[in-house]
């Protein structure tokens, strides 16, 4: 029965903290998409609704950075053809504009309010550190090496 009673209590608990929690959508979009041109009114509506929402704009046209970013996202979904408009929200992305997105975000959203979501970018692996070979050290080694005799060879002049 204690135990019983204690996961009754940490599920309360749980839920207390997923209702109210920040929900994260990311939207990317371009300038000239005329899908963005309706996707983000939708967008601002439902942020006044939800106010949980924090919607997170990326503009992908003219930033290398952001598209890289929403390939990538996109593919941990399992979407390898994007084009703008894109939104990932918990469990969901969509690509394009019209009813159909509209409803799987506003029903996703709804649920991440609900239950709580993660961030859709803790989808992404972590960048790994590079390490240096053996091979690479040696390089180094040998470039700073020239470097050094080079300095010498110009002071002793």
């Amino acid at each position: 029965m204690m135990r019983w009673t204690l996961g009754v209590v940490a599920g309360v608990a749980l839920g207390a903290l997923a209702v109210g929690a920040t929900v994260e959508l990311h939207y990317f979009w371009a300038p000239t998409c005329p899908g963005c041109a309706v996707m983000r009114p939708y967008l601002d509506a439902l942020a006044e609704e939800f106010p949980e929402l924090e919607i997170i704009a990326h503009e992908v046209a003219y930033s290398g950075d952001n598209l890289r970013l929403m390939v990538a996202l996109a593919e941990t979904y399992g979407v390898y053809a994007v084009a703008t408009p894109v939104v990932a929200v918990g469990d969901v992305l969509t690509v394009g504009a019209g009813l159909v997105a509209e409803l799987r975000i506003r029903e996703e959203v709804t649920r991440c309010v609900e239950e709580g979501c993660p961030s859709p970018l803790t989808r992404l692996p972590e960048p790994e550190e590079a390490e240096l070979g053996l091979a690479e050290l040696l390089l180094i080694a040998v470039v700073v090496a020239s470097a050094i005799l080079l300095l010498f060879q110009v002071l002793s002049r």
